[in-house]
């Protein structure tokens, strides 16, 4: 099958980045021709990635404008986006005739009005959680499912003091972590209730640290919160008890060796957000052999394979500007399951086999394989009717 994908570039350093490069090329070696356009990452000129046509975006900042033309240019079969639905524009995705699959997030219940009404008008519909498949059985839509998946010989457990010693971190330590964008005020990823309840855990065992992989929101880009302002007003300081990640090479990204250090020198992630799609980090961290701390409500809690669940009725609901609900978490809970998983550590055995699940290779094989092979044949079927038809 000929297929286009659209989505971040495969080497930009976003959610939707890490899966457009981890299955391109496994799509490519299932026997399927691929073209992608990539609406961030790519500007200006076509670029060739291993025999991959990678289009840049038109006006559209999603590229909603341009997609179908160049799906057409790439005489593909099917469009599969991954992206939220909701900034894009069913009529321009199937513009030529094009069969656009959309493989979305839904973070927030119920499924959001303006996800509804783009999705229905797609020619199938693919998501990646079990939350998202509860969420399109309330509204009455059909779908596949193909949860993200990642490279899990790269995110591997490494040695603890070697790890240590690529964040600048001392062995002694007790180190959180936390892996998430900084972007949008009031933030999706709940910065300063995590924060605070890292701040508990501090107050209680003095040997605890915080590193935060994001940009520190200093220079106000983004709309980001200026967390650096945030942990002064709480009483932490940086550079003692919050560590950020160098924020020069944050821009230009890291490499997976670095990631698997990170991870690894963790002895707990948080990932209490307001509401996740997936939840990459989750299951990376527990790739590397680190137990997480999540919120038990949208894909959080089916990601937890070691560690602790924030329970979803101890969050407050959150009513979006989109016109769905998130949860926010209290600080307070935040704190009491990092000072539980202090003093009693969840398995780190337990997070490692867990995360297997969700290996690349498995997920192509085990998922988009047979997925795209039914949507194959009901093409193969659909232009025989139409044979039959025009015969007739």
């Amino acid at each position: 099958m000929n297929i286009h994908w659209m989505s971040n570039a495969p080497w930009a350093a976003t959610g939707y980045g890490n899966q457009t490069k981890v299955f391109l090329p496994r799509l490519q070696n299932l026997g399927h021709k691929m073209s992608a356009t990539a609406f961030y990452g790519l500007e200006g000129a076509i670029l060739n990635m291993n025999g991959i046509n990678i289009y840049p975006k038109g006006y559209h900042p999603y590229g909603s404008d341009i997609t179908a033309a160049n799906a057409k240019m790439e005489k593909a079969d099917i469009i599969i986006s991954l992206i939220d639905t909701w900034v894009l524009n069913a009529g321009q995705m199937q513009l030529y005739n094009n069969r656009w699959i959309p493989w979305f997030p839904v973070d927030s219940e119920p499924l959001l009005p303006a996800v509804l009404d783009s999705t229905k008008e797609a020619y199938k519909r693919i998501v990646f959680s079990h939350f998202a498949e509860q969420m399109l059985d309330q509204a009455g839509l059909d779908y596949y499912f193909v949860p993200h998946g990642i490279e899990t010989e790269k995110l591997n457990p490494r040695d603890r003091a070697e790890s240590r010693k690529v964040l600048g971190i001392s062995e002694d330590a007790y180190l959180v972590g936390m892996v998430a964008a900084n972007k949008g005020v009031p933030s999706r990823k709940a910065f300063c209730e995590q924060i605070a309840g890292f701040k508990m855990l501090k107050d209680k065992h003095d040997d605890a640290i915080l590193y935060l992989h994001t940009y520190d929101g200093r220079g106000g880009q983004r709309d980001a919160i200026n967390l650096e302002q945030y942990i002064e007003g709480i009483g932490l300081k940086r550079g003692k008890d919050v560590i950020f990640c160098d924020q020069y090479q944050y821009m230009l990204s890291f490499g997976e060796e670095y990631m698997a250090h990170a991870f690894s020198a963790m002895d707990v992630l948080m990932n209490v957000s307001m509401g996740e799609g997936f939840g990459i980090p989750i299951v990376e961290a527990q790739s590397c052999g680190t137990p997480v701390i999540v919120g038990d409500w949208t894909s959080m809690g089916e990601l937890c394979f070691s560690g602790h669940k924030i329970d979803k009725l101890k969050a407050a609901p959150f009513y979006t500007a989109l016109g769905a609900f998130q949860f926010l978490p209290r600080f307070e809970d935040i704190g009491l399951a990092l000072i539980e998983e202090y003093e009693h550590p969840s398995s780190r055995e337990k997070a490692r086999e867990g995360a297997l699940a969700y290996d690349a290779d498995l997920v192509a094989e085990t998922y988009w394989k047979p997925v795209l092979e039914d949507i194959q044949t009901q093409l193969e079927q659909s232009e025989t009717e139409m044979k039959l038809v025009k015969f007739k």
